[in-house]
């Protein structure tokens, strides 16, 4: 279990959300204990500190500055969203706590539609400038910028291959996909990427959508997916990050980085699904449910990166998501649900990810280069 699930047990989510009036339009969506920013939505960053924004140090320490501006005392809002109902009809087939993790026998690769690449192919190829980065507190960049960075801002990533991140966009981008994949649970630390490893409960797969168009050393950039889990731990270490969606909500934008976001919204997956899915779909559908489209799968996770990590959470801003429009809430009293997905038939699901004839060489070359060691 990650540090943030353990921290978890210790701020347990909030069940509902509560609902002011801002200035800008729509109702602020907040939880417990947050009341709406004084002089209306827009003083979300200004004079208070950000709400208590950790700073990174030259030395990679942090520091905490401030506190809310408010001065008077603040009354609690009384809540304006009932609980939400039971969950009714079909749901997914993922519902739950925990991801099923990537499982095959040693030396046969992974293939795009195991990794599910198509959809981490438009997540990281999406260039809308929409993110901050939180560590410069700059605007103007798109969700892989300020992935790649947290990755290459960790105490676990070693000097070579931070700048290695920083100068090869290409092999960056193919580290940052797998990273993901460890980052949301999906592989566990029993997984190595290259054939000479060997290591007890340790298996071997080689990925070729993301190795096979590298040369013969900067595919080994991948590390294994230890190495990986140490580097995204740190990035969520290194400094005070949230560690709890309660505690993320209270803070003002830009809030932590994305790979704290990811660990938050998989720990808290049961209370995400709730929220922000429809009945039959929950969170982990955004990497494993097949037949619903990739795009509009990645534009889902893309609505809420940004809504976690950019926004104050009022209606105006679920409806008018550069990702997408946010669909009515179960009880339909906010549009507070992802965009819509696309539906596919199990043809259609097999046109995606589909492995082009010179990666299943690589595959196979890969698995036999591993069965002679």
């Amino acid at each position: 279990m990650s540090d943030v699930a353990v921290a978890a047990a210790h701020h347990p989510p909030p069940n509902s959300f509560n609902s002011t009036n801002s200035d800008h339009g729509g109702a602020l969506l907040a939880p417990p204990g947050r009341s709406a920013p004084e002089g209306g939505g827009g003083g979300g960053g200004g004079g208070g500190g950000g709400g208590g924004r950790p700073s990174a140090t030259a030395s990679g320490s942090s520091s905490v500055s401030g506190g809310n501006s408010g001065g008077g005392q603040q009354q609690p809002l009384p809540p304006s969203f009932p609980p939400l109902p039971a969950k009714k009809g079909p749901q997914s087939f993922f519902s739950g706590s925990k991801i099923k993790h990537l499982k095959k026998a040693d030396g046969i690769p992974l293939w795009r539609v195991d990794i599910q690449y198509d959809f981490l192919e438009a997540v990281f190829r999406n260039t809308e400038p929409v993110f901050t980065n939180v560590y410069e507190n700059k605007k103007g960049y798109c969700f892989a910028d300020i992935y790649i960075d947290a990755m290459a801002r960790s105490s676990k990533t070693s000097k070579i291959l931070r700048d290695k991140l920083m100068t090869e966009r290409e092999n960056a981008l193919n580290m940052a996909m797998v990273c993901l994949l460890v980052n949301v649970g999906r592989m566990n630390t029993t997984l190595n990427f290259f054939p000479e490893m060997k290591a007890q409960l340790r298996t071997y797969h080689a990925i070729p959508s993301l190795q096979a168009h590298t040369d013969s050393n900067a595919y080994k950039q991948l590390q294994d997916a230890p190495r990986l889990k140490s580097i995204l731990k740190g990035a969520c270490e290194d400094r005070q990050e949230p560690q709890s969606l309660e505690q993320l909500m209270e803070m003002h934008p830009p809030r932590t980085n994305p790979i704290n976001l990811v660990f938050l919204l998989s720990t808290f997956a049961p209370k995400v699904s709730e929220q922000h899915f429809p009945e039959n779909s929950d969170f982990y559908d955004l990497i494993m449910r097949t037949t619903l489209s990739s795009k509009t799968r990645a534009q889902a996770f893309l609505w809420l990166m940004w809504l976690y990590l950019e926004s104050e959470f009022t209606e105006q801003e679920c409806l008018k998501n550069p990702f997408g429009r946010g669909r009515p809430s179960r009880d339909k009293s906010v549009p507070w649900c992802v965009p819509e997905f696309k539906y596919l038939s199990e043809h259609e699901a097999l046109l995606e990810n589909v492995d082009p004839p010179e990666e299943m060489a690589f595959g196979e070359a890969k698995r036999e280069e591993r069965k002679r060691m």
